[in-house]
């Protein structure tokens, strides 16, 4: 069989929180796919390097945060990309696969494809809001994937049963059409040796200070925990519109001084933070506005790597976590709930209940790079061979 091309189209192309995409996209490089990413716009160059990448920016009005609010917000993209340049590319790289990572991207090649007549076998890779919460608030970005969803030449993967019945429910793609491929765990995590000590309570939790991750209630839960541990300590790292708000509502319970917020760690560096803490909270809720909530949970499945006791709210694919492991390691507590939160803390914290290292063998292995990239390349064998 000759070597598949193939074309990979990121909206932004690294950005901090997609490191799962890049992973993705190297992995399919090294086992000998000839690839290219194509970007409207480049990130992280240094942290991020890639050296085959086509830039092709929105067409510019006035600037670039105009641009880009036209383009989303105001649902004007086929208006705005470059479909000169986008004819180029194709005709350069000539790819057998254009593998769409992100619902947006979707959206920009479905406008492209139609624009330029070309069907070119497509992996949609959705991953989160581009499934539970795009589609209820952007009319003309359901329409487009609703509409790709019909299409015998569109293939799509996401990384959990949650959002795979989601994409039923939201995008009305058949289920057949619909591959689970879950997200790959960066190897620092599952090669980390450290012991969780639990000498003092130690709670950590990751992710963007907005409302749909619910730091609120794990503040609010930690006040309770902090009657019971008067020494624990809180990390949260992350940025975002609420940070102020978050470290307001602390110095309002009296508990800043127990909390230390971390702007941003490195993906390398993760590791190590997470070994120091002892119990991990993702304490996230669906958003009543936006009713984005979490697909699948990547960074509680790090901290299960690293070996911590880990809790979760019943949002979203949340609670599929609680699958992989001992349930002595993990608990599934109510949404916006600081009472359940808090018994879940002082619960591990007294029974001292990592997780163990035979679960996080099978963890490493169910979400290895090399199961990641296997299911990837089966689906491009298969969408290239029915053409």
């Amino acid at each position: 069989m000759k070597l598949i091309k193939v074309l990979h189209y990121v909206p932004n192309f690294s950005v901090n929180t997609e490191t799962f995409i890049y992973d993705q996209i190297l992995g399919i490089q090294s086992h000998g796919l000839e690839s290219a990413v194509l970007t409207t716009k480049r990130l992280n160059l240094e942290s991020r390097p890639f050296s085959n990448v086509y830039i092709s920016p929105f067409k510019n009005i006035w600037n670039e945060r105009i641009t880009q609010s036209l383009a989303l917000r105001f649902q004007l993209m086929p208006y705005l990309i470059d479909y000169k340049y986008w004819g180029k590319v194709l005709q350069e790289f000539r790819p057998d696969v254009v593998h769409c990572h992100t619902g947006n991207a979707v959206k920009g090649w479905m406008h492209v494809s139609e624009k330029l007549g070309v069907t070119i076998p497509t992996v949609a890779s959705m991953h989160g809001s581009d499934v539970n919460s795009e589609p209820l608030i952007r009319n003309k970005y359901k329409d487009v994937l609703a509409s790709a969803g019909h299409k015998e030449f569109v293939y799509w993967t996401v990384p959990s049963n949650f959002l795979k019945q989601k994409m039923t429910m939201n995008l009305s793609v058949s289920q057949d059409k619909i591959s689970i491929v879950h997200n790959a765990i960066n190897p620092v995590f599952t090669k980390s040796c450290k012991r969780i000590s639990f000498n003092q309570l130690k709670v950590i939790s990751v992710g963007r200070f907005i409302p749909c991750k619910g730091h609120i209630f794990l503040i609010r839960a930690f006040a309770r925990t902090l009657e019971v541990y008067p020494n624990a300590i809180l990390t949260l790292v992350g940025n975002g519109p609420l940070k102020k708000s978050l470290i307001e509502h602390a110095q309002e319970l009296g508990i800043y001084s127990n909390i230390r917020f971390i702007d941003y760690i490195s993906h390398d560096d993760l590791p190590n933070l997470l070994s120091e803490h002892n119990i991990y909270v993702q304490p996230s809720i669906r958003d009543e506005i936006t009713q984005q909530e979490e697909s699948f949970g990547v960074a509680a499945l790090e901290a299960m790597a690293v070996g911590l006791s880990v809790i979760v709210t019943q949002c979203g694919g949340l609670k599929e976590l609680a699958s992989f492991c001992d349930k002595k390691s993990v608990s599934v507590v109510q949404q916006k709930n600081k009472d359940d939160i808090a018994d879940a803390i002082n619960k591990h914290f007294m029974e001292k209940t990592p997780v163990s290292f035979e679960d996080r063998i099978k963890i490493s292995d169910i979400f290895s790079s090399r199961k990641n990239i296997t299911s990837i390349l089966e689906i491009y064998r298969h969408a290239v061979n029915k053409v």
